[in-house]
This record gives structure tokens, C-alpha cells and sequence, in this order.
């Protein structure tokens, strides 16, 4: 796991789980995108199939890779975009795992083994799972068949069901030292969105609607926020930058002491609901309306 830096912890958990092979029926690498935890379940595969390059080409016969379902993209060119580091170009784009992928999914775990003892499914994004998606895999998860490895992959933890949390080995990997990402990125741009490479890229591509969204929630009131209502604010805002802008500022506004920690824990609570209609497809017109009485 030479290409995944820092990750100590999570390096070591993986690397005693293959010395002893004994495996839990559910990993969940859970931390901001980009510092690492897709490569290190690629990596941790390869060394279960025994085999590297089909494993990183998503081509190897005991290993399905599930990606959310954006459209106009199939899933060997996210592989190769993933490759290329440009993931951060797509995951913010509408997707979710439907219950139909999910069951597919079910139907492939229970097939023997091709070339190898053990069969693996890796689950990217795996909090945009649907609801019905979510009980069709508890299901696997209650009973899993024997041989078979799942490795769910989320930056959004506490958008999981603790059902599906207690049945898994979770391993958090840690935000990127503001020193590797100054060195990766060559610049001063991580300063305000430090979490995750993946995460940094996105939000410096936006930075030009970071100042309204800044006044419009932390400055007006709901009532005048919603005076202020217009179709160009729904056509302009994107929804999957707002979410994440929002989570970010309080949590800032909340270290700092400029806001009480009964309007962060309401407002972060609203954010988590907001979170659950996106991956469950809500209009994001809708949900914006939402934030700006709820925030």
C-alpha cells in the first residue's frame, strides 16, 4: 500500500487481516475522499486474489465493484478515471445504488468462487444506497455466504444505517496533513478545505458561489432568505457544493465560538436529513428550500 500516504492505522489493520486471513464479512473504510481508501481496498483485494492487475482493472472474475449509478458513465471508464485521480470530477454528480444493483449484487455474492478461495465486492460511496437498497443488503449481511468479502467505502458514515455499522469492521482513515496536500496540490488552496484531496479540488472549482451561499444562510434571516427565493438561485446553486459548504462553515463557525452548539447540532441534524433526501433523489430545488428555512 506504497501509493496511499499516512494511513498508518488503517494500513496495519488490513496488513493483520491478511497475515491471519481471517476476515470479517464487512469492512467499512470510512474518512474524507481522496486520502486513500479505494486504492488501499484495491490493494487489500489484490493481496486476497493474489493477482494486481485485473484487480485495479476491475476485471478479475471473483471482484464486483459498485459505483453509483451516474449516467453517462460506465463503470470501467470511472476505473480509469479513479486511475487518472479526476474522481473528484464525477462523485459530486446525481447517483445512487438501487435496490436492482443491490440484488445483482446479492446474486453474485452467492456464486463459487472462480479462480480463487474468496470472492470480493467493494461498495464506493456506499451512503448513496438507497433505503430499500440498504434493507436488501442487511439481508446478505445477516446471513453472508461463506467466502465472500464486502468492502463498503464512505465518506458519510452517519448517513449508514447502524444496522449495517454494527455488522461491519470499520477503519477510519485520517484527513491528509495540510503539509502532504500543500506538496501533492503545489499551492496555499488547502487552507479552508483541507479534508481530502478529492474534497479540496471540488470546492476550489466553486469557490466563486462560496460568498453567497456565505451571506444568504449565516447572514439573513429564513423569512428574508426566502424573500430572496428565485429560479436563479436554484439554476445557479449546485446542490452537492452547498451541502458540503454548509457542513464545512458550521463546523468552522462552531470551533470558533461564533455559533452556540444548539444551533450546530440543530443545523448539522438538518443538514444529515438534507443529505438523505439528495441520495434518495429528491429535486434539489426542494431541498434547498429546506436548508433555507431549516439552516
Amino acid at each position: 500500500m506504497e501509493e496511499v500516504k499516512e494511513q498508518e492505522i488503517p494500513k496495519k489493520i488490513l496488513s493483520a487481516s491478511l497475515k491471519t486471513e481471517k476476515f470479517p464479512p464487512c469492512f467499512l473504510l470510512n474518512g474524507p475522499p481522496g486520502v486513500g481508501k479505494f486504492t488501499s481496498a484495491l490493494d487489500f483485494s489484490s493481496k486476497i486474489l493474489k493477482e494486481q492487475l485485473r484487480t485495479f482493472k476491475g476485471t478479475h472474475p471473483d471482484l464486483e465493484i459498485v459505483f453509483p449509478e451516474f449516467e453517462g458513465y460506465e463503470k470501467s471508464e470511472i476505473i480509469k478515471i479513479r486511475r487518472n485521480k479526476g474522481y473528484f470530477k464525477i462523485r459530486q454528480k446525481k447517483g445512487s445504488i438501487s435496490i436492482d444493483t443491490i440484488r445483482k449484487l446479492q446474486d453474485y455474492v452467492y456464486i463459487t468462487p472462480m479462480e480463487n478461495k474468496w470472492r470480493i465486492a467493494i461498495i464506493a460511496q456506499a451512503e448513496r444506497i438507497t433505503k430499500q437498497g440498504f434493507n436488501a443488503f442487511l439481508k446478505i449481511l445477516e446471513e453472508p455466504p461463506e467466502n465472500v468479502i464486502f468492502i463498503l467505502i464512505t465518506t458519510e458514515k452517519h448517513i449508514l444505517p447502524d444496522t449495517i455499522i454494527s455488522r461491519s469492521r470499520i477503519i477510519n482513515f485520517n484527513p491528509l496533513s495540510a503539509e502532504l496536500q500543500k506538496a501533492i496540490l503545489q499551492d496555499d488552496s488547502i487552507k479552508r478545505f483541507g479534508r481530502g484531496i478529492e474534497k479540496t479540488l471540488f470546492v476550489n472549482s466553486k469557490e466563486s458561489l462560496a460568498e453567497e451561499i456565505e451571506d444568504t444562510f449565516f447572514k439573513l434571516s429564513p423569512k428574508s432568505r426566502i424573500r430572496n427565493w428565485s429560479e436563479k438561485i436554484k439554476k445557479d446553486w449546485e446542490i452537492e457544493f452547498l451541502l458540503q459548504y454548509l457542513q464545512k462553515r458550521i463546523e468552522s463557525k462552531y470551533r470558533k465560538g461564533e455559533i452556540k452548539i444548539s444551533r450546530a447540532w440543530n443545523s448539522l441534524n438538518y443538514l444529515k436529513q438534507a443529505y438523505r433526501y439528495y441520495y434518495s433523489n429528491i429535486g434539489p430545488e426542494k431541498i434547498i428550500f429546506y436548508l433555507l428555512l431549516k439552516i
